[in-house]
């Protein structure tokens, strides 16, 4: 799916569903953020740094699909530092 398809709207009904379930793990499961380790507080409005956010294995920005690629858990402050970086260790930053 190029970077066009996702400003067009075309999958985001399935990425948003997909998205919901993982929240829905990390509140029920207690998932933590798979770059920092620390847990991931759900209750947190979504543009706070320590947020959940769905992070996609294989970034978009490197050619990663939007529904079919696989997403983790994460804060948004974490996945917005690993930016388009194939993989981190978890001690990268620290727990937070």
């Amino acid at each position: 799916m190029s970077n066009r398809s996702i400003r067009d709207g075309k999958g985001k009904a399935a990425y948003k569903r997909k998205r919901k379930r993982l929240l829905a793990r990390v509140r029920d499961e207690g998932l933590v953020c798979h770059i920092c380790g620390g847990d991931i507080d759900v209750t947190l409005d979504r543009r706070d740094p320590m947020s959940f956010t769905a992070d996609h294995i294989e970034p978009l920005a490197n050619g990663g699909d939007l529904v079919r690629n696989e997403i983790r858990p994460a804060h948004l402050r974490c996945n917005a530092r690993r930016g388009t970086a194939a993989d981190v260790a978890i001690e990268a930053w620290g727990a937070s």
